[in-house]
């Protein structure tokens, strides 16, 4: 139903975040990594998927493409439901969910909540048997690999929260690290990301 919603973040609570649309309240739903970068009065843009039932509309909301296909592609998977696909993009974005497919670690997938050892196998095997029979598994598990977060680099996720797809973020933070040198500020590292970003 919506491709995206942008606006202002008024609130979060510990599971979702209401976002201003031009003063239309929508509570979205989003996974931890995504509640943790986005902060009270930040401008974003989310990503979505709606969940519609007869007595039921939740919207779920996503900062990167990978972290959405993930999510949907979850919801294909037998006995899996929007809020157990939800806890598994929470406990373990695309990057590590897909490391954990190819290690075959049950334990890690069972760390989402909700998610027992019975359901966690039964994510893992129907993931594998996916990847040899879907293009967009495929796709997915590729996707992931080369877009995988710097890990605990904050001035890339301020990028990719501001709506810079993973590449860029990379490639940007790159250019300005390079220009001021490994010591720089995130702070600035993100202005002149920006800068170089607003002249392309």
């Amino acid at each position: 139903m919506f491709a995206f919603l942008r606006g202002a973040v008024h609130h979060k609570t510990a599971t979702a975040i209401a976002l201003d649309v031009g003063g239309v309240g929508f509570l979205v739903h989003a996974p931890e990594p995504v509640l943790r970068r986005v902060v009270a009065g930040q401008e974003v843009t989310l990503l979505t998927h709606c969940h519609i039932r007869e007595d039921d509309f939740l919207i779920f909301g996503f900062l990167r493409e990978e972290e959405k296909s993930l999510f949907e592609m979850l919801l294909g998977i037998s006995g899996v439901g929007p809020k157990v696909a939800l806890a598994v993009v929470s406990a373990l974005p695309p990057a590590p969910f897909a490391e954990a497919v190819m290690a075959n670690d049950i334990t890690a997938i069972s760390k989402a909540q909700g998610v027992g050892k019975k359901l966690a196998q039964r994510i893992l095997l129907e993931t594998k048997t996916k990847m040899g029979q879907s293009p967009e598994w495929e796709a997915f598990f590729g996707e992931a690999k080369a877009d995988e977060a710097p890990e605990g680099d904050d001035a890339y996720e301020a990028l990719v929260s501001l709506g810079c797809t993973p590449p860029e973020a990379k490639k940007a933070v790159a250019a300005a690290r390079a220009n001021l040198g490994a010591g720089a500020p995130d702070e600035e590292v993100v202005r002149a990301a920006l800068r170089t970003l607003a002249r392309k």
